[in-house]
């Protein structure tokens, strides 16, 4: 019996020295991998699973939709929107970790409304969203200033993403390269995303040096405070090679940058004292009690900021403020004031409460300042009211701003001068129509959304709607195709004679030449103005000079936003205009609804971050004026045919406004407008107290709206 215990004994002894747990085989498979600890990370938070071979595939390309579920997952997302792809099916197996993500603002789908969860990502998509997810997680970033040997071959807006990234430890080169475009791995990311868990204190990440991943980065890990021009992904902004046409910076054409629709680029969190920007920061006072408080509470004096009242919470320090002079301040930042506007940091996704959709806004871009707390501020943009994050936005009371964005009257024409807040400079300007009748030569004024004007002190001067840029897309232009062919010649020549070097042999090489018959054919097909068309295909493509035109035909920079890799080649220009109109305006823009998932109909015009194609398409907010710029050059060179022409515009005055085929509520409606203020093109007074209109759905029949719910506008042309 004693015998059969020790057998018994050794036998068990033996069965141990072979049993191992469950994660034996990923241990032998990734024990001494470069990126182990990362991948091991993964794998605790159930983000790593392993394949039907049972391998975890550490050298395979990441993808997309696993890069998003394994920061969904290590981050413990919990809010999920309304956010819908429509290629991320609620079977896909990282559906609702994408949704999660998407709903953090971490990442963002193309303007055809999907997402392609399965493309692998690159080095450079990964860094801008690890940029968002370092926003979103709150850990300070400092003043970027590592930069690598490959630094041009980066997308122009995710370079400070890039550097952020290697500033803070989380992403790190080869021999001074990062090579941006190259496919990163699912190792690489697990290393990514465990440095940035480190640096958010995950205590699952094994990391025991405070929170410095370190990894032989001699500024890994560390964090400098401050804030990073992050760029923008430009997601649903198709405004590459956007040529700025008009503008008084010599018509920089910006090509190759995925985010032309910003016309200054992101902002510096102006008030942090290494930004290098004081436009509504805090002076920085030698005050000895000012850090020894969480909230201090400041005096606007002389422009610059003097006190030290300092509070524990936000709260107590709201309580204390009785003067309208007075703002809160948190780590030399203003977090609440009494009057003043805001300018985002860098590219930002406003959720408006307004409409219940996602907005797209880029840095720099100022907007109304409604209320703030200690986390977020409530801003109004255009009309749009909503929530941003404080770290996203610096707050500028007006009594200390040194500049600011402005309108004025210039031979009769409006000239819009734009203000960047990095470099505290007026740095751009265009024009895009004739000045309103209001707007007195010599003097500034000021607007929210392109239509309501005041002047300095705030006091209503006038409303004003271009006409171009609130003109219906189903308008028909009165120029031939010949006309076309002349003007765009004539543009080209103008543009060649600048000397600029993109604009070299322009009337040779560009890729709008001959395109008129193309455009006509288009708006009698698509009943889509063709002057429309060819003014969005100049701004986008530096008229058919950018890289974009000339390589891929590709006029409007279609899947060249965001993080697409696509470089997608066009048989022909027409082929890529016969694409713009047919998944991109036509179903989602100018349609009522807009397409399943994608309703992006914010009314038939270029518009602004008020009303029309602006809302979603682009993330600059004065894009829709500056499409609206290139109609206007038009026709001022060909003698003001449509202007003096005019179509009668209205404004829809209720929400759930039926449009119908006859003149009688018994008519069966085509569609439903869902908004109030969407512009209808009036063509004939009906009887019966109803407006025969132009129908913003595909429709070659008559179509008719009540009078009651119409007004109609007043437009400069």
């Amino acid at each position: 019996m004693k015998k059969l215990s020790i057998i018994a004994l050794l036998m068990t002894v033996v069965g141990m020295l072979f049993w191992q747990p469950q994660l034996a085989s990923a241990a032998d498979e990734l024990s001494g991998h470069s990126h182990e600890q990362g991948l091991r990370y993964l794998i605790s938070k159930n983000a790593l699973v392993k394949d039907a071979k049972g391998s975890y595939r550490p050298n395979a390309n990441v993808t997309r939709g696993e890069f998003a579920s394994y920061l969904a997952k290590a981050m413990n997302l919990q809010e999920s929107s309304n956010i819908v792809f429509k290629d991320v099916p609620a079977t896909h197996l990282y559906a609702k970790d994408i949704k999660l993500a998407a709903s953090a603002g971490i990442i963002t789908g193309y303007g055809d409304g999907t997402f392609k969860p399965n493309a692998a990502i690159s080095r450079q998509h990964m860094a801008i969203m690890l940029e968002r997810a370092i926003d979103y997680l709150k850990i300070p970033k400092g003043t970027p200033t590592i930069t690598f040997k490959d630094n041009a071959s980066i997308i122009k807006d995710y370079r400070q993403a890039v550097a952020v990234g290697a500033q803070l430890g989380i992403i790190q080169g080869s021999g001074g390269n990062f090579m941006p475009t190259k496919n990163a791995t699912i190792g690489q990311a697990a290393t990514f995303v465990h440095r940035l868990m480190t640096l958010a204190d995950d205590s699952n990440t094994g990391n025991s040096n405070g929170g410095n991943s370190n990894s032989g980065n001699t500024n890994g890990g560390t964090s400098n405070g401050g804030n990073s021009n992050a760029g923008n992904s430009n997601s649903g902004n198709s405004n590459a090679g956007n040529s700025n046409g008009g503008s008084t910076n010599g018509g920089n054409s910006n090509a190759g940058d995925s985010n032309n629709g910003s016309t200054n680029g992101g902002t510096s969190n102006t008030g942090d004292p290494n930004s290098g920007n004081s436009n509504g920061g805090t002076s920085n006072t030698d005050d000895p009690n000012a850090n020894s408080s969480k909230y201090v509470i400041k005096e606007i004096s002389n422009g610059t900021l003097v006190g030290n009242q300092g509070f524990a919470t936000f709260a107590d320090a709201e309580k204390a403020m009785t003067k309208n002079t007075q703002v809160i301040v948190q780590n030399d930042k203003i977090v609440k004031m009494s009057s003043g506007y805001v300018v985002t940091n860098n590219y930002v996704a406003l959720k408006s409460e307004t409409i219940n959709d996602s907005i797209a806004v880029a840095g720099n871009t100022e907007m109304e300042y409604l209320s703030s707390d200690e986390t977020q501020v409530k801003v109004r943009l255009a009309g749009q009211v909503g929530y941003l994050k404080q770290a996203d936005v610096t707050l500028i009371p007006f009594a200390m701003s040194k500049g600011r964005s402005y309108y004025t009257n210039e031979n009769g024409e409006i000239k819009h001068t734009l203000y960047d807040y990095k470099t505290n400079k007026y740095s751009s300007s265009y024009v895009y129509g004739k000045a309103p009748s209001f707007m007195k030569p010599g003097e500034k004024y000021y607007s929210w959304n392109g239509i309501t004007f005041t002047n300095g002190d705030g006091s209503s001067k006038g409303d004003a709607y271009n006409y171009y840029q609130f003109l219906p897309a189903r308008a028909t232009t009165h120029y031939t195709a010949e006309e076309i062919d002349a003007y765009i010649m004539q543009k080209l020549a103008e543009m060649e004679s600048t000397g600029i070097a993109l604009y070299k042999d322009a009337t040779k090489k560009s890729k709008l030449i001959g395109l008129g018959k193309t455009l006509k054919e288009v708006e009698a097909k698509s009943q889509i103005n063709a002057m429309l068309i060819l003014s969005l295909a100049q701004h986008e493509s530096a008229y058919g000079m950018s890289p974009n035109a000339q390589n891929l035909n590709n006029l409007f920079g279609l899947y060249e936003y965001d993080t697409n890799p696509l470089k997608k080649k066009f048989d022909s220009i027409a082929a890529n205009i016969n694409e713009l109109v047919d998944k991109f305006l036509q179903p989602n823009y100018i349609t009522p609804g807009g397409s399943p998932g994608r309703n992006f109909a914010n009314g038939a015009v270029v518009g602004s971050k008020a009303l029309g194609f602006n809302v979603k398409y682009a993330s600059d907010p004065y894009w829709g004026a500056k499409i609206a710029g290139h109609y206007y050059r038009a026709e001022k060179a060909l003698g003001f045919k449509d202007a003096n022409n005019p179509y009668t515009i209205g404004l829809t005055t209720t929400h759930g406004l039926n449009v119908r085929t006859g003149a009688s509520t018994g008519d069966t409606p085509l569609f439903t407008y869902a908004r109030s203020g969407m512009p209808v093109i009036i063509t004939n007074s009906a009887t019966n107290g109803w407006y025969e209109v132009l129908s913003d759905k595909l429709h070659t029949g008559t179509a008719f709206v009540s009078k009651d719910y119409v007004q109609v506008i007043n437009t400069v042309k």
